[in-house]
């Protein structure tokens, strides 16, 4: 049996043995992992992880470590660090079937470890993040060697540390990559700072920063399987250990796969920077606002829409096209290609009406529907204008409107008229734009286009 198997369970040691892995080199896989292979990885790797050189977030990884605490500084920290790590190395034992190890449950626990060595462990008065209330928990010596070396797949956000785990061994050797890659080149330019550090002093941005450094850089993860991705944000400094997980559905993923792999790149980050609420006349670099709160990353992690994103109302202008705007329903909302065919159709039929009338007044009124009925009315309206244009065929069937256009809901504050509505804005916008700038409908006062329940997009879309 091997030392080390993918997805163990354990979010410390799977990061840990990604790191072995990658560090190692871009094909080996856990089950080729050698005690020699380990004893490699421990003398190129201590050296670089000491705070002397530069790795400071240490601390809040490993408190009171050999590597951390005042009481080793005059000693020499590195050979103290190989010696610890040759204990694990000189106990390991291969995976069995069973055992009682916190970390991966295949082999006996040897050895009790506090906070010191294990983050968010229990540790004398601080009982942390264990669930039993006890002084520490046991691992095997494997899976604690491994965890000595998670800091290396570790991204450094605001004081505090981003670690995947994922049901996909892909995903997290893709997002180890990243960071080993930036530890590799401050160690050729020999200038140690830690972690992989980009900036990210909020978290869920930083989150979807590394989502799509991994699927921009690297083409493992295809975009049929099924990913889900938890982002353990933590600190275990000895003032006060911190815990957030962060969760990206599979969907999500999958959709910022195809996004960021596709077509679609440049449209998506417009509908990115829509969700920034700020100033861009006064933007100078990324740096401006790449901390600030976004609302596109905050719905899609929420499991909220983001459909308002698409719309640039301001100018009547849509952020992307419809079939971006189809991929993002489809993967992320679930919804069926015959609704999407059918809201088209409708709103196809609508941009027509308004063109043919000259005026832009019905789609003035659809902008600033505020209720179910004045949607409804709206719509009525268009019907009665169509029938006076002399339209061959109606707008919609009652099967069309019950099944398609306004789908009954089990929540009646979740019905999705301001969806549907919404949507059709976004068909009518891509199809009319230049008509409406050509005519001179494009100005007009846009705090009384948006809901009560959606924010204003003024300050957020002056990109555009």
């Amino acid at each position: 049996m091997p030392i080390y198997e993918k997805l163990m369970g354990n979010p410390f040691v799977d990061v840990g043995v990604c790191g072995i892995c990658e560090w190692l080199g871009r094909n080996v896989q856990p089950e080729q992992v050698t005690v020699t292979d380990l004893e490699q990885v421990v003398d190129e790797i201590a050296p670089m992880m000491q705070t002397a050189v530069g790795w400071k977030n240490l601390h809040g990884i490993f408190p009171n470590s050999v590597l951390t605490n005042a009481a080793y500084r005059k000693q020499d920290q590195v050979e103290l660090l190989k010696k610890e790590c040759q204990g694990y190395l000189d106990t390991i034992l291969e995976l069995a079937e069973v055992g009682d190890c916190m970390g991966c449950g295949r082999r006996p626990a040897n050895t009790w470890l506090s906070r010191t060595n294990i983050p968010l462990t229990g540790s004398g008065k601080l009982r942390n993040f264990y669930p039993t209330f006890a002084e520490g928990a046991g691992y095997c010596s494997a899976c604690a060697f491994a965890i000595q070396l998670s800091p290396l797949t570790f991204m450094a956000t605001g004081g505090k540390f981003l670690t995947l785990h994922s049901n996909s061994w892909k995903a997290l050797r893709s997002w180890a990559r990243v960071c080993i890659d930036d530890v590799r080149q401050q160690q050729l330019q020999q200038e140690i700072i830690g972690c992989h550090n980009p900036g990210y002093a909020n978290p869920r941005n930083g989150l979807f920063y590394m989502a799509r450094e991994m699927m921009v850089r690297f083409q493992e993860v295809r975009t049929d399987e099924n990913v889900t991705m938890q982002v353990y944000c933590f600190t275990n400094y000895n003032q006060g250990p911190e815990l957030e997980i962060f969760y990206m559905p599979a969907p999500v993923f999958k959709f910022l796969r195809i996004v960021y792999q596709g077509q679609y790149k440049t449209e998506w980050q417009k509908i990115v920077r829509s969700g920034y609420v700020v100033n861009w006349a006064k933007v100078k670099s990324e740096d401006d606002y790449k901390n600030r709160t976004n609302r596109v990353y905050e719905n899609l992690l929420r499991d909220r829409s983001i459909l308002s994103s698409f719309l640039y109302r301001g100018r009547r202008k849509t952020r992307g096209n419809w079939d971006l705007l189809s991929l993002y329903l489809k993967e992320v909302r679930t919804m069926e290609q015959t609704q999407l065919d059918k809201i088209k159709q409708v709103g196809d039929l609508i941009a027509d009406s308004i063109k043919e009338s000259g005026r832009d007044r019905r789609l003035n009124q659809l902008e600033r529907a505020r209720s179910y009925g004045e949607c409804r009315n709206i719509l009525r309206y268009v019907i009665r204008d169509r029938i006076q244009q002399g339209a061959p065929e109606p707008l919609f069937s009652i099967d069309d409107y019950m099944e398609y256009l306004f789908p009954p809901s089990a929540s009646f504050d979740a019905t999705p008229w301001r969806e549907t509505r919404d949507l059709l804005l976004f068909r009518i916008y891509e199809t009319l734009h230049d008509w409406l700038q050509e005519q001179g409908f494009v100005d007009f006062d846009e705090d009384n286009t948006s809901d009560g329940d959606a924010p204003s997009e003024t300050q957020s879309t002056m990109e555009d």
